[in-house]
Formats: C-alpha cells, sequence, structure tokens
C-alpha cells in the first residue's frame, strides 16, 4: 500500500532467576542513565537500559531484583491462567494477527493486548455475551483511533480533507463518503492487515475528489494504493472472517 509497514522488533532476551527461565524485552537509549524494570500486559517483563549495556550487565541487575520481578511476571500469568478460552473460534483477527482471546471475571471491565498475541477480555459479570460486548466496544474504539489517524495522515498526502469521520457498525460496506465531505467506516477494519485499512481510507479519501468509480477515481486510488487489486480481493476472500 502507500504506507508500508513493517513491525518494530524489540530485542529480547532470557534469563535464569532461581528455578524460573524468563524472557524480556529489552529497550535501549541513549536518554537512559540507569537500568530500569516495569511489567507490560503486551510484552510482560520490560528492562530500560542506556545504549550499549551488555547481557551481563542485564542480568546481574534481574539477579539484585529478583523477588519483584517473580512476584509480578507470577501475577500476570496467574491473571492470564484464570482466563477461559474464547469458544466462537480459536483466534479473533486484530490488526491482521491472528490473536487468542481470553475471558475472565473481573472487577473492571476492558481488553487488554497481553504476552503471545493474547486479548484479554474482563468482565465483570463474566458472560461470554458480556465479554462480547466488551470486545466490540473495545475494537470499535480502537477502530475509531486508528482509522482518524489514518484519514490525516493519507488524506493529507492526496491533498483531500474529510469534513467528519464516522466509525459503525456497518452491515455491507467497508467504508462510504457523504456529500458535505464526511466519510463513515466500518469498524471491523481494525480487524483487518494495516494496508487493507489504508486501501479502504484511500478509496473514500478520493471518493472527496471524484463521486464516481471513473478511470480518473481509479488512477487517484492507484496513485496512493498501489496494491488495490490485492486489497479488494483480500477483502473478497477473508471480509467474512472480521466478525465477533
Amino acid at each position: 500500500m502507500a504506507v508500508p509497514y513493517a513491525p518494530i522488533a524489540v530485542p529480547r532476551m532470557e534469563v535464569v532467576l532461581g528455578h524460573r527461565t524468563i524472557g524480556c524485552a529489552v529497550l535501549t537509549s541513549g536518554r537512559t542513565r540507569r537500568l530500569g524494570l516495569r511489567i507490560a500486559p503486551e510484552s510482560g517483563l520490560v528492562v530500560t537500559a542506556p545504549q550499549g549495556t551488555g547481557e551481563q550487565a542485564i542480568q546481574a541487575f534481574l539477579e539484585r531484583h529478583r523477588r519483584w520481578v517473580l512476584r509480578w511476571t507470577a501475577r500476570l500469568d496467574g491473571e492470564t491462567a484464570a482466563a477461559r478460552r474464547w469458544p466462537y473460534g480459536p483466534t479473533l483477527l486484530y490488526r491482521g494477527d491472528a490473536h487468542t482471546v481470553l475471558v475472565r471475571q473481573a472487577p473492571a471491565s476492558g481488553v487488554a493486548l497481553t504476552r503471545g498475541r493474547r486479548l484479554l477480555v474482563s468482565a465483570r459479570a463474566g458472560s461470554l455475551e458480556s465479554a462480547r460486548r466488551i470486545l466490540r466496544r473495545w475494537l470499535m474504539d480502537e477502530a475509531s483511533r486508528v482509522l482518524a489517524q489514518r484519514v490525516e495522515v493519507l488524506g493529507a498526502q492526496m491533498g483531500t480533507e474529510a469534513r467528519q469521520v464516522y466509525v459503525r457498525n456497518l452491515r455491507a460496506r467497508w467504508g462510504s463518503c457523504w456529500p458535505g465531505g464526511s466519510l463513515s467506516f466500518n469498524y471491523r477494519l481494525i480487524m483487518a492487515p494495516p494496508a487493507i485499512l489504508d486501501y479502504v481510507v484511500v478509496h473514500e479519501l478520493a471518493h472527496l475528489r471524484d463521486r464516481s468509480h471513473s478511470p480518473r477515481f481509479w488512477a487517484m486510488v492507484a496513485g496512493h494504493a498501489p496494491l488495490l487489486h490485492e486489497a479488494r480481493r483480500w477483502l473478497r476472500t477473508y471480509g467474512a472472517l472480521l466478525s465477533v
């Protein structure tokens, strides 16, 4: 597509603490002056370190904080272990990647991206139907955030500007352009690969300049989404899988 996406590789290492082997992400920066620790649901244990810090120094640092590391990693693992697996298919697509969905009963509702491409859904009632509603609402919020960003970025590249962006549960469309300059998108696009979402955004932005599907329109789309034929074929083939 017009704007390529590539995953950012975060260096990881394994350390042995007590009787456990624990993986951790290592984030280095020239601005960081000393080693630090945190626990993140999406990546587990994260070590922040000054640029050039070696593995031996990180190993020694983690050994000094062994009790803290073991306590919090066990807590994070316990939260996932207590969850139930989503029964509606083995995985759910999010940003084009298959994620395992887990459901747990918790005081506060929400969704967290955890390690190993898992979506942990917390529901006060603990029922699967309430978890489905929470997951849909989270996907809708994610779609609203990402689509607003992509409309702004791609619109600037195309020299067009949407007056308003709506994200809805559309039944038969991926997107639409309304008179007056408003765009509407299907929230399920957040489940598709980023390049597919971008194609739909480019398509609707092009309609701000040309309401038809004329050769001029398709030339405009191709200029900013050169893989448009592959994107259209992907939606026809896999679009039905984008459901909760």
